[in-house]
């Protein structure tokens, strides 16, 4: 019974330490695992920057005051003169 406990634990232990490098690739070790994250973090922080240009681009966009005349497309197809109205 004790060496079954013994041996359980060993199985336990071992797995547990192959399991923990489980999320490194064929070949990774830490040290190119932490460059990742290095790099993924500064790829997030050059998008971060890209999406607030767009931001502020397009709230520049916003604020713009229309400089043209306000246009009237059916204005060909009134008449001049509205019609009087009868009661």
């Amino acid at each position: 019974m004790r060496t079954l406990a013994v041996s359980t634990f060993t199985i336990l232990l071992l797995t547990g330490a192959a399991f923990s490098q489980d999320h490194l690739g064929a070949g990774e070790n830490a040290n190119t695992w932490a460059d990742k994250q290095e790099v993924d973090a500064a790829r997030a922080a050059v998008e971060q920057q890209k999406q607030k240009e767009l931001d502020a681009q397009y709230k520049a966009a916003l604020g713009r005051a229309k400089t043209t005349a306000p246009s009237d497309p059916w204005g060909d197809v009134r008449s001049v003169k509205a019609p009087a109205a009868s009661h």
